[in-house]
């Protein structure tokens, strides 16, 4: 292949998170053994804290449309579909706290001494990898739940082709979003676990 054809060749893109975690693999394999630019690591740890507040907020935030909608429909249903309601949300909730908690590293880190950075960094990311694997399994277990309810309103409901239908339409559309916030979660967990080796790394040489 001529060289023009190589400069004709165009790179695919890269994600923001990619290109920190490569960032990051570029700064320790440039670094001295004996020295770290801390002030990348910085950096890095301040992104975290922003994109922790966010992620923080928004878990809040969407327990309070569920709840709402549980609560205007509640008499809609029977004393078995209530108690799945509310088994789910008994699981859910001590989740979310944990979530909150994994998320507070970033989230309530404060600009202390630069060598603290390294290493409450790689705290978050440690948490990041739990927190999509939580992502992850939450995935399936949502289809299973809807799957539960199906069967509960096929026993108990009053079910007539136009509600099969539209639960037929809900239940695949719901399972196709599901598999693609797996896949979604399990490529975080991949990335922040090659993010978390690096900074490792990066720790060994302090």
């Amino acid at each position: 292949m001529h060289n023009s054809d190589k400069e004709n060749q165009t790179n695919p893109p890269v994600s923001v998170d990619d290109a920190q975690n490569d960032g990051l693999s570029a700064l320790w394999q440039a670094q001295p053994v004996t020295t770290i630019n801390l002030s990348e690591v910085k950096a890095s740890l301040s992104s975290e804290r922003t994109k922790q507040r966010w992620y923080m907020l928004v878990d809040s935030l969407a327990f309070i449309p569920a709840i709402y909608l549980l609560v205007i429909t509640w008499e809609k249903f029977t004393f078995v579909a209530h108690a799945m309601f509310v088994f789910m949300l008994v699981t859910a909730l001590p989740l979310l706290v944990y979530q909150l908690w994994l998320r507070r590293v970033a989230a309530f880190s404060k600009d202390t001494q630069t060598a603290d950075h390294l290493t409450q960094l790689i705290k978050q990311i440690k948490n990041n990898v739990k927190i999509a694997v939580i992502t992850k399994h939450s995935t399936w277990t949502a289809v299973l739940f809807g799957c539960a309810f199906l069967v509960e309103r096929y026993f108990y409901g009053e079910l007539t082709p136009e509600k099969v239908m539209k639960m037929a339409i809900v239940m695949t559309s719901m399972s196709v979003v599901m598999l693609v916030w797996y896949v979604w979660a399990s490529k975080r967990q991949k990335r922040f676990e090659r993010q978390l080796e690096t900074l490792e790394k990066m720790a060994q040489q302090r």
